[in-house]
């Protein structure tokens, strides 16, 4: 069992690191560059994105499952940070939907810049907020 929460945190801690990286990596490939430059950033996104994020978020998910059902843990934090968690999910999904517009398209206009800004801080919030609420289970 420790094993397995070892393997939880350290899938957690890439999963996390990315969803704060990615958009920062978004929204440095529409700054004004150079075309190769820009599509260096874009690749790297999808790379990181398709190689290590979404493999990390399943495995960390996949991982934290296992371990609430095996100690049979069903309690309102969990609800809470399960309601947390996928609020990361929804960031996670809008990191790979705005890589694809990096992709496809030149430049976008400043929303899009906007809603890169707006993931990683959603991000940062659910982060903050699964943490607190594993830490300090406060509906006990």
């Amino acid at each position: 069992m420790p094993w397995l929460k070892v393997f939880h945190f350290a899938a957690l801690i890439v999963w996390c690191g990315l969803l704060l990286y990615l958009p920062v990596l978004v929204r440095a490939a529409w700054a004004p560059q150079d075309a190769d430059e820009d599509r260096l950033h874009a690749r790297l996104a999808r790379l990181l994105f398709i190689g290590i994020s979404t493999p990390a978020a399943l495995l960390a998910i996949a991982s934290g499952t296992v371990l609430f059902v095996r100690e049979d843990v069903v309690q309102l934090w969990l609800v809470a940070k399960l309601t947390a968690v996928a609020g990361m999910v929804c960031c996670h999904a809008g990191c790979g939907a705005l890589i694809l517009k990096v992709e496809r398209a030149p430049p976008p206009p400043l929303g899009l810049r906007r809603r890169a800004s707006a993931c990683g801080l959603g991000a940062a919030v659910f982060i903050g907020l699964t943490l607190w609420l594993v830490l300090a289970k406060p509906f006990q």
